[in-house]
């Protein structure tokens, strides 16, 4: 992925900044990283007013911290609180654990470091000089153990969902149809980054999606009002079905839901099957393929495949 450099020139890059500087001071972190950018651009006319352009830029954030302490909630919180000009979706950790996570070979935290944009550093640092290099050897194995483990999840989830619609428990069958969502989520997230997401929120999640396809996002939330009604539906039923007992769903609405989340499959499926193509010719092509560092494979925790 290319990013452009940040402008700080422009209005929504100072913007950014300004809003980074407010994390900074309220969570103290030690770096933050960005490896997505999306920009998103509206252009809008009308004959009672002038023709204008509005922008949007959504963003994927890595905060490295000192503390080990989990700060991954409070820091969404706040963000979705004080960031307005899109969407900032953002993933917490400890130096100690993305310095453990390179040494052991992860593909995800190795990338972000190495080709993401450092927009902070405690100690006024512009760039990272990295010397890690991320060995592709194993990707397509570990790639092709996470998904042989998330899809059967998620279709087995399916076939709960579609046990629940033909009995008419249309709340538990969108509850099992978010846990559907979220099985296939993680296992896109694992194939196309490698990065282990620990996320229940489903806009989270999708967002993350973004940063290697809009396809996965699109299918729930293209932008219409009955697509953003049908999703809130669907993130409702994760905790409102267990414990509201006035949660309804209507029958119409289940349905609508359900071959939303089948189409879902299929899609993460074909998407899935074709990046671990191309990550086995990667493994073939690498020069390191002959050359990796002895006992690198030993030292790799199952926390970072």
């Amino acid at each position: 992925m290319e990013m452009h450099p940040f402008n700080y020139a422009d209005n929504h890059s100072t913007y950014l900044k300004l809003f980074v500087e407010s994390l900074v001071l309220k969570f103290k972190p030690l770096q933050i990283f960005c490896f997505s950018k999306e920009t998103i651009l509206e252009q809008v006319e009308s004959c009672f007013g002038d023709e204008y352009i509005k922008q949007r830029c959504n963003y994927c954030l890595l905060l490295v911290s000192e503390s080990t302490k989990r700060i991954d909630y409070e820091v969404q919180d706040y963000t979705n609180a004080h960031y307005h000009l899109g969407k900032a979706t953002i993933l917490c950790h400890a130096k100690e654990t993305v310095e453990e996570a390179i040494q052991a070979n992860s593909r995800f935290f190795i990338t972000v470091c190495k080709e993401g944009q450092l927009i902070y550093d405690c100690n006024g640092l512009t760039s990272v000089h990295l010397s890690a290099h991320f060995i592709p050897t194993h990707a397509a194995i570990k790639a092709i153990k996470h998904f042989n483990y998330r899809m059967p999840l998620a279709e087995g989830f399916l076939i709960g969902a579609g046990e629940c619609l033909y009995k008419e428990q249309y709340g538990v069958c969108v509850f099992m149809l978010h846990q559907v969502v979220e099985q296939v989520c993680i296992g896109l997230i694992r194939v196309f980054m490698a990065y282990r997401s620990e996320i229940h929120n489903l806009h989270k999640l999708l967002r993350l999606c973004v940063t290697f396809s809009n396809a996965p996002a699109k299918l729930f939330l293209s932008g219409s009002p009955e697509d953003e009604r049908l999703f809130g539906i669907l993130l409702k039923s994760y905790s409102d079905a267990r414990y509201k007992s006035d949660f309804r769903v209507l029958m119409d609405d289940a349905l609508k839901l359900y071959d939303k989340s089948v189409a879902f499959v299929a899609l993460a499926k074909k998407m899935c099957l074709e990046k671990i193509e191309r990550l086995e010719r990667d493994a073939l092509g690498s020069q390191d393929f002959e050359v990796e560092s002895q006992g690198i494979h030993e030292k790799e925790d199952s926390k970072f495949d």
